[in-house]
C-alpha cells in the first residue's frame, strides 16, 4: 500500500484542484496542494488525530481548511467518478451482477450544533446498545470495485438506502438497452417497496427471501454466492483506520473520505 499518493494518481487529482489555487497576492507562499492532499491520505490510513498529523505535511489548520474546503466544493466527488472512469477504460466495469450491503461502525463523534443526528449521519446503533453509530452503505460490481457510497445513521434500516446508493454511482452502468443489471441483496432487503425501488431504476432484483432455504435437497446451494464480494470491499475500505471508528464530526466531511477511500481501492484495482 503506497504512503503518499503515487504521481500516476496526482495527475489525475492536480486539474481538478487547479480551479481552487488562491488567486490572490501577499501573506506567506501557499503549500502545494499535492502537499496537503498527501496529509489528507495519512490521515485517512492511519486514522489519527488532525494534530499529530506530521509536520512535513504542513499544520493541522491548513490540512483541515482545505479537506473543508474541498469537501464541500466535491473534489472528492470527482476524484472518486475519474477512477471508476479510468477503471472502466482501462479494466471494465462488471456491470451485469452486483452487490449492496450495510455496515455499522462506532460513531463517538459529537454532533454540530443546528444539525440533526439524519444530517450528520449519526444515529443509535441498535446492535451496540443504542451507543452511537453510522452506517455505510455500499454498492460495488462482481469484482468488488465499489461504484457508489452512501451514509447514514445506524438506526437507519438497510432497505431504506437501497435508492440513494443506487443514485450516488458517479458513473452509469454500460449495459445493451435490452439487458438489466443484476443486483445481489440478502434476506433484509426482503420488502415489496424495495423491489419496486430497484426495478424503477432498471435493476433486476435478486433478494434472498426470509425463511428461504440456501441448500437443495442435495446439500447443494442452490444459487452461486455473488453476495460475499460487498463484504469483501467493506474489508479494504476499513484497512483505513479513520473509516473503522467514526471521529469526524460533520456528516459530509465524513462522506468525503469514503469516497477518497474508494478512489484508492479503484485505482489499486487498476
Amino acid at each position: 500500500m503506497f504512503k503518499e499518493i503515487p504521481d500516476e494518481l496526482w495527475e489525475k487529482f492536480e486539474p481538478i484542484l487547479e480551479p481552487l489555487k488562491r488567486t490572490k497576492s501577499g501573506g506567506s507562499n501557499p503549500l502545494p496542494f499535492r502537499t496537503i492532499l498527501n496529509g489528507i491520505f495519512y490521515f485517512l490510513k492511519t486514522g489519527c488525530q488532525w494534530d499529530m498529523i506530521p509536520r512535513c505535511y504542513g499544520s493541522k489548520s491548513t490540512i483541515h481548511e482545505h479537506f473543508q474546503r474541498w469537501a464541500a466544493a466535491g473534489v472528492f466527488d470527482k476524484i472518486f467518478r475519474i477512477c471508476l472512469e479510468e477503471y472502466e477504460e482501462y479494466k471494465e466495469i462488471a456491470w451485469q451482477w452486483q452487490s449492496m450491503d450495510g455496515s455499522l461502525i462506532q460513531a463517538p463523534a459529537r454532533q454540530k450544533g443546528g444539525t440533526s443526528a439524519s444530517e450528520e449521519f449519526l444515529g443509535r446503533n441498535p446492535t451496540d446498545r443504542g451507543r452511537s453509530g453510522t452506517k455505510i452503505h455500499l454498492i460495488v460490481d462482481q469484482n468488488g470495485i465499489p461504484l457508489g457510497v452512501e451514509a447514514a445513521g445506524a438506526n437507519i434500516h438497510d432497505s431504506r438506502l437501497v435508492g440513494s446508493t443506487i443514485d450516488s454511482m458517479p458513473v452509469e452502468p454500460k449495459l445493451s438497452p435490452q439487458i438489466s443489471p443484476n443486483l445481489s441483496l440478502d434476506k433484509g432487503y426482503d420488502f415489496k417497496r424495495v423491489e419496486i425501488e430497484v426495478k424503477e431504476r432498471g435493476y433486476q432484483p435478486h433478494i434472498r427471501r426470509i425463511g428461504e432455504e440456501k441448500f437443495n435437497a442435495d446439500q447443494e446451494k442452490k444459487y452461486p454466492a455473488r453476495r460475499y464480494v460487498v463484504e469483501r470491499t467493506f474489508a479494504w475500505l476499513k484497512g483505513f483506520r479513520t473509516l473503522r471508528t467514526r471521529y469526524i464530526c460533520k456528516g459530509i466531511n465524513f462522506l468525503a473520505m469514503l469516497k477518497l477511500a474508494c478512489a484508492i481501492v479503484v485505482f489499486r484495482a487498476l
